[in-house]
């Protein structure tokens, strides 16, 4: 793609951010009493340099649409996360079926059905993997966090089963430095700041942009 064109898709990137702000913030998906998710512009400056990112990494394939909607969808997840501790089910669903749809397009597109196999396969890996943290430590993880590992499970399989584990390692590594620095800061009740989701979906995110998928 030439610069044009992933600048191009960054603004596509930076408008839809707008409309997902104004849905969430005013749409039920947040606590009642709840402000704003970010001061202005954060999220959509983040989501805006996440596709012209991207756009840069992936170039003119099909998969492009499905990780541009998983970076608007990740930011707003975990804005949302970061700001209540909680990650709305009514969004997840929503982000999932769209995933699944520009997926199995980017399949049909292809003519390639084995990464959208890989893909549902990585999903319930990371069902699996986290679900058992879930029942085994109860407290650790919440609801939301294991909806959102299917996510990101679903759309890194679409890579490859390395990038699965490296983008499970990132958001865990993610939120383990950013843990430490809480603690340093604010004492031992640092890890009730720390929700785990923005992490996961920092984690995910870098592992497609460090990939090799060309």
């Amino acid at each position: 793609m030439t610069a044009v064109n992933i600048a191009g898709w960054g603004l596509v990137g930076f408008v839809l951010a707008i409309v997902l702000r104004v849905v969430v913030e005013r749409g039920s998906f947040l606590p009642a009493g709840s402000e704003r998710l970010a001061p202005p512009a954060v999220l959509e400056v983040s989501t805006g340099v996440l596709f012209s990112a991207l756009a840069w990494r992936l170039g003119a394939e099909p998969a492009l649409f499905a990780y541009s909607w998983l970076a608007a969808a990740g930011v707003q997840l975990a804005a949302i996360d970061w700001k209540t501790r909680i990650l709305p089910t009514k969004l997840i669903w929503p982000t999932g079926i769209l995933l699944a749809s520009l997926f199995g397009l980017a399949a049909v597109l292809d003519h390639d059905a084995y990464p959208l196999i890989r893909s549902v396969a990585g999903m319930f890996a990371l069902l699996i993997f986290y679900g058992a943290l879930y029942f085994l430590r109860p407290g650790g993880l919440g609801g939301g966090d294991l909806r959102l590992s299917c996510l990101l499970g679903f759309a890194l399989g679409w890579v490859s089963w390395t990038v699965i584990l490296t983008g499970t390692l990132l958001g865990w590594l993610s939120a383990a430095i950013a843990l430490l620095v809480l603690r340093a800061v604010r004492g031992s009740e640092a890890s009730r700041d720390s929700p785990l989701g923005p992490f996961l979906v920092i984690g995910g995110l870098a592992a497609v942009l460090l990939s090799s998928t060309n």
